[in-house]
């Protein structure tokens, strides 16, 4: 009897629990179970499109034994969302981070950034060369899910929680995206779609997609084919950081105390240039009494601190976006228990862009501040200028051209053999190509200086600051060479996955054993190439018909068209015939500028973003562009700033498991426990440069033109690993329409690929810092509780609540060391191997004997990174309430999460929001649907500290919110003819909503991009 009275006891207070959750809902649940009386015939409920896809996901939630949440298309071709990313938006814990067009690339789960998060294709890992968002280098783990269509794609699922069969490599969770099969819906169909899509600013683009299967009684085949064109033209704002004035002694008055929050990126002359402009006298002494005489109410520690961006450039991104996408399946079911299938995709994205910016010079420039006002009376540790006019200034227009091609192949055939009722093996293969290709070249004139210009510079908190200049920056005849670069670099990647996996499952739904394993070979290769001096020297560099290499000099960018001998100042090459050049006879002559400081006006034109812009292909015939580019050299660094070289892990993997059913309380209680051991060989290699020792013999170094360039070896180096990581999942049927979760793992990411490369960057034009890779890092391991509980209304409704905690420790950070210039001697980097522009640099912060740089590179911590979490998920169709009132099919899709994160150290994860939330209102009844959603993720710190040099500066995230409006009306059923299309409707981006991010204090904008409002319009049909 005790025992009895506890059971019940227990049993109440678990349906008390339920009553609780499910209060809101509960007259919800009663419209789709109405009690039958006297013979009556229960109504079935029959949803479609959006609720039908809604209602899918909810029975996977509920019938899945672990914290999983699955995304369900229409229909074959008819997924609810127009971008992949998007679609797990809609999922609680998601997060994601967007281009600066607004587009959805990289995915997120619970706090942790997109490198944690393993992404398969059908179940098999997948590496896409895609180097990701607008300026990102897309060398880490993650994948760029922009480059997949939802067309070609039947269910996308995200497993929040581990288990053993799950490939081993996702600490924060695993996505797996599940392509169109035939037997998805058995018989023969054909489905379409068209839209037109017009971005605000941007001309008139389109999609399409096109998806044939038939099945016959044991055989199936697939063809997919999707496509775009879209025209994109995105404005907004870039800073490259913040930096104060490295003030000299004088200027501060006194030799030691200045510039002590670091940065000291620009120099202040120490006197008046001529035609520094503002009315300035040439030669005046500019000192301490200078200063404060010419910013009254300002104090040397204002303008010692005093933050300003250090390229304040305006910037238009714009051009066209082409994607297609192919997928091919074939299904052979010979018998019921015996299956196979072949999938196959192929995908192809060309991006042609141009890029302008039009940057105010602050970093290594000589600006002069004149009645500055600043965010703060105190600024002993920083603060922000808010107003002020700088004379002596100069802009830079950086016009780039950004070609970018990136390929994907694939293929996993595999199949499934049920032998008995208790006997089945699985078994798939995979392998997939990729490339990637970006060609980025600069075009980069300068206004001059000494010729008066000045700008008035008024901050923004929250937007883009105003920065006027004294000069027309829309007129050609403003710009010249001296001071200004060409840049000529490309970047290549190939990336290679293949694998194999397996297991074997004895027993039945009630209790059953499953082990197998996996072997994954996954290979990356990164090339640079750059050409920029040998191009630079024939555009603006009075063309040199000798071009030698660093450590060799090499003529300035002032635009000359001098042919005949070297001009004053540019290189003779005394040491010509010797060292490097032994046997060489040509004699050194110059030709003149390709394109001479005289004509430079010719080839800018007045451009639409209110600067110049560049005629790209007069430019291109007049210097030989494409002799250059075919002849471009192969260098370690890349035009994403990714480190060159190449990374192969080998992962060998097996695994057990124990699932079932069993019965707790009268109600079935599911479990999954198991235990994964996994095995990691990594082979990495990269560009190792030192300088020639025969530059330097005990008769002292080398004349100029004997010079040997550095010497470039490829190293390699091994690290092998091994973890188990053990699993175990519950699931409780609290009572028919509740379910009570938890579970508990361990689970593992590798390090990021591009921090363990060796050999070290320094491509910065500031030259200010050098990247050295680590190869010696370790994995990321975490540990892992979750506890959930959810709530079934009825059709797709749903209330749920997660709890979870991650423990992660082998963390990295980033290891800063301020070191002399000279330390980069040991990796090849001396002051002739620089280029005009870090020389320039080096020379302002004292020259190639007193200049410091920063030395990072990431580093295992110690320490344990602990992400706590709670997320809430609503969805409810509100048919109970409003019936009443006549109207049927509209309903509530909403969740939120809540993440917060501590550490012992300096263990932190970056672009973690706090608070995320996505509540989406739709209606679907008669062939109509409507959907209104909005997505919010509240701002969070981007980036650890020490940036450009200021110990206490990071990078922060604004809070986003996005609108946006989908439809859909399906005129066979408005207007009951057979085959009639729907037409769609949807405006992406209602609200005009702005991406801005911020530098150390909010009212210091680093970036500030504003998207525009997207509106597609078309037709999908399948019969």
């Amino acid at each position: 009897m005790q025992k009895q009275a506890l059971v019940l006891r227990l049993r109440a207070a678990l349906l008390g629990a339920t009553m609780l959750s499910g209060l809101v809902a509960a007259e919800a649940h009663a419209q789709t179970a109405p009690a039958a009386s006297n013979g009556d015939a229960v109504e079935e409920v029959i949803v479609t499109g959006y609720r039908k896809s809604l209602a899918q996901s909810t029975v996977a939630k509920r019938e899945a034994t672990s914290f999983a949440d699955s995304i369900f298309a229409e229909d074959i071709g008819k997924f609810p969302d127009s971008n992949i990313a998007e679609s797990f938006n809609r999922i609680p814990g998601i997060t994601i981070t967007r281009d600066i067009t607004g587009e959805g690339t990289n995915v997120a789960i619970r706090g942790l950034g997109s490198n944690f998060t393993n992404v398969t294709l059908n179940g098999a890992s997948i590496a896409v060369a895609s180097s990701g968002a607008t300026d990102a280098q897309g060398t880490d783990r993650s994948v760029d899910l922009s480059f997949f269509p939802t067309d070609l794609f039947t269910k996308l699922t995200v497993n929040k929680s581990y288990s053993a069969d799950l490939l081993e490599g996702g600490a924060a969770g695993n996505i797996d995206m599940r392509s169109a099969r035939p037997f998805d819906r058995p018989g023969q169909h054909i489905t379409y779609s068209l839209q037109g899509v017009k971005p605000s600013g941007a001309d008139l683009g389109g999609k399409g997609s096109l998806i044939l299967s038939k099945t016959w009684d044991t055989f199936g085949v697939l063809f997919g084919v999707s496509g775009q064109r879209l025209h994109t033209d995105t404005r907004g704002y870039e800073t490259i950081g913040f930096t104060n004035p490295n003030l000299s002694a004088a200027q501060c008055g006194a030799t030691s105390g200045c510039n002590p929050t670091g940065g000291g990126n620009w120099t202040i002359p120490s006197t008046v240039p001529v035609g520094a402009g503002a009315g300035l006298v040439a030669g005046t002494t500019i000192d301490q009494a200078f200063l404060l005489s010419k910013n009254p109410g300002a104090t040397i520690q204002q303008i010692d601190n005093g933050l300003l961006p250090r390229l304040g450039r305006p910037s238009a991104e714009f051009g066209t976006r082409d994607r297609i996408n192919l997928v091919g399946s074939v299904e052979w079911r010979p018998t019921e228990n015996l299956s196979f299938y072949l999938d196959g995709m192929y995908g192809y994205k060309n991006n042609d862009l141009q890029r302008e910016d039009m940057a105010w010079i602050v970093r290594n420039g000589a600006a002069i501040p004149l009645n500055t006002k600043y965010d703060k009376t105190d600024c002993s540790a920083g603060c922000t200028v808010t107003q002020g006019t700088y004379a002596n200034s100069q802009f830079f227009l950086e016009y780039r051209p950004y070609l970018e091609k990136t390929e994907l192949w694939g293929v996993n055939p595999g199949g499934e053999w049920r032998i008995n009722d208790k006997l089945k093996v699985e078994g798939q293969v995979n392998y997939a190509k990729s490339t990637f290709h970006r060609e980025s070249p600069t075009f980069g004139p300068v206004t001059a200086l000494g010729q008066g210009t000045t700008v008035d510079y008024t901050y923004n908190p929250t937007g883009i600051p105003t920065i006027k200049s004294s000069v027309d920056l829309n007129n050609p005849a403003n710009f010249v060479w001296t001071g200004g670069r060409l840049n000529m670099q490309d970047e290549k990647r190939w990336y290679e996955t293949k694998g194999a996996r397996g297991s074997v499952t004895w027993g039945d739904e009630k209790l059953n054993l499953k082990f197998g394993g996996n072997y994954d070979d996954v290979s990356r290769t990164i090339r640079g190439y750059d050409n920029s001096q040998a191009w630079q020297n024939a555009t603006c560099g009075d063309n040199p018909n000798i071009y030698l290499p660093a450590p060799n000099g090499q003529p300035p960018c002032q635009g000359l068209n001098q042919p005949g001998a070297a001009p004053a100042g540019y290189p003779t090459y005394p040491g010509y015939g010797t060292g490097y050049t032994a046997g060489q006879t040509t004699p050194l002559t110059y030709g003149g500028s390709l394109i001479p400081t005289a004509n430079l006006a010719s080839f800018l034109k007045p451009g639409p973003a209110g600067f110049v812009t560049v005629d790209w292909d007069a430019v291109k015939k007049a210097t030989n562009y494409d002799k250059f580019h075919d002849n471009t050299p192969e260098t370690g660094g890349s035009n994403t700033g990714a480190s060159g070289g190449y990374i192969n892990e080998k992962n060998a993997a097996a695994y057990t498991e124990v699932n079932g059913v069993t019965q707790v309380l009268d109600n079935d209680l599911r479990f999954n426990v198991g235990v994964r051991y996994v095995h990691t060989k990594q082979t990495i290699g990269g560009r190792v440069s030192v300088a020639d020792p025969r530059n330097t013999p005990a008769s002292g170094q080398l004349p100029d033109g004997a010079r040997y360039p550095n010497l470039v070896n490829f190293v390699y180096v091994e690290n092998t690993y091994s973890k188990w990581l053990p699993a175990a999942n519950i699931a409780y049927d609290v009572s028919e329409h509740a379910v009570a979760r938890a579970a508990v793992s361990e689970t593992m990411t590798r390090p990021d690929p591009a921090a363990q490369l060796p050999g070290v960057s320094f491509s910065a034009p500031s030259a200010d810092q050098a990247t050295i890779g680590n190869s010696a890092l370790k994995p990321y391991f975490s540990k892992n509780i979750d506890l959930g509980f959810e709530f079934y209304t009825g059709q797709e409704g749903v209330i749920a609540v997660n709890a979870f905690r991650k423990s992660i420790t082998g963390f990295t950070t980033n290891n800063v060391v301020t070191q002399p210039f000279s330390y980069l001697a040991q990796y090849g980097i001396t002051y002739d191997t620089l280029n005009d522009t870090q020389k320039t640099a080096i020379n302002s912060r004292g020259g190639p004997t007193g200049a410091q740089v920063q030395i990072q590179s990431q580093i295992n911590v110690p320490n344990k990174l602990t992400i706590n979490g709670l997320e809430f998920q609503w969805v409810q169709p509100l048919d109970f309430l409003t019936r009443r009132f006549g109207v049927e099919g509209l309903g509530v899709n909403a969740n939120a999460t809540i993440v917060d994160q501590t550490s012992d150290g300096p263990a932190i994860a970056y672009g973690v929001a706090k608070y995320t939330y996505n509540l989406t209102g739709y209606y679907e009844h008669h062939g109509v649907s409507l959907r209104l959603t909005q997505t919010f993720r509240q701002g969070s710190q981007s980036s650890g500290a020490n940036q450009n040099g200021i110990g206490s500066a990071a990078l922060f995230t604004d809070d986003y919110k996005q609108v946006d409006f989908s439809s859909s009306f399906d005129l066979e059923k408005l207007f009951g003819l057979r085959n009639l299309p729907q037409v769609t409707f949807n405006a992406i981006n209602l609200t005009n909503a702005a991406q801005r991010s911020y530098f150390q204090y909010s009212n210091a904008t680093f970036t500030y991009y504003k998207p525009g409002r997207e509106f597609l319009l078309g037709v999908r049909a399948t019969f």
